[in-house]
């Protein structure tokens, strides 16, 4: 018959089995995180690089309208230009459709659009699988005019693809990083920031069915968006892995 001293034996050794199973799990984890993060930096450098390299302005181009990026090309007429940049990142991934920058922060980054708002989760611009994925635009942002352009990225804690939405939230932060810039086919579009906050999925400013008349202006209502807006962007990130409905966003708008 086992005594007392036994079981407390095996116990501890079920218990340290356990813990040493645990911590195995977690290194790997945080590896396979790190490897991630360390990967996705190495991609857009690489990206920016080549823009970089290339000659990608965003002083002196000819500023485009909301109507011209809304929206670069359909399935039946190709967009009016194309530039180098654009040529290149279409060579690298054919649903390339804009680059992205907010002059002084660490958004600068081109952005894809699929067929919908899941394969860039996990997937890199250059089509590894990646945990960080890529940033991508709604796939419901087509068509001749798109009065409202979503575009998403992960959330990281060092600030890397879409990390560093969240300093926006500071007032003073936002008045010295006050527009978003879009650059596609020689043509660029700024928008004046007036958003930042923490949200959920089922904030209005999701919103994308503009088919009734008078919709466009009850949704700037609804985020509070100035009157005479023509156009708005909405940039978006995941707030914590623990609370799926949860999001960051910041908004600017094209008059």
């Amino acid at each position: 018959m086992p005594n007392k001293s036994s079981n407390l034996s095996f116990i501890v050794l079920c218990l340290t089995l356990i813990l040493a199973i645990i911590i195995v799990i977690s290194t790997a984890v945080v590896l396979t995180q790190s490897f991630d993060l360390r990967d996705s930096r190495r991609e857009y450098a690489s990206l920016q690089e080549i823009a970089e390299f290339i000659g990608i302005e965003f002083n002196g181009l000819e500023y485009g309208t909301a109507l011209e990026i809304a929206f670069i090309e359909t399935e039946n007429e190709p967009a009016p230009y194309v530039s180098v940049l654009d040529e290149e990142m279409r060579q690298i991934n054919a649903e390339y459709v804009c680059w992205l920058k907010i002059d002084g922060t660490k958004v600068d980054y081109p952005v894809v659009r699929a067929d919908d708002n899941e394969k860039y989760l996990n997937l890199s611009f250059y089509g590894e699988e990646n945990r960080y994925g890529a940033i991508f635009m709604d796939y419901r942002n087509k068509g001749d005019y798109v009065p409202h352009i979503i575009i998403y990225g992960h959330n990281t804690k060092t600030g890397d693809v879409f990390g560093s939405l969240r300093n926006f939230l500071d007032k003073k932060y936002r008045a010295e990083h006050p527009v978003i810039t879009l650059k596609v086919n020689d043509r660029m579009v700024e928008y004046e920031i007036f958003a930042a906050k923490k949200t959920d999925i089922n904030d209005p400013a999701y919103f994308l069915d503009f088919n009734t008349p008078g919709s466009f202006d009850a949704f700037l209502k609804r985020i509070n968006a100035p009157e005479d807006a023509a156009q708005i962007i909405t940039l978006s990130t995941c707030v914590s892995a623990g609370n799926d409905a949860e999001r960051m966003i910041v908004q600017g708008v094209y008059k």
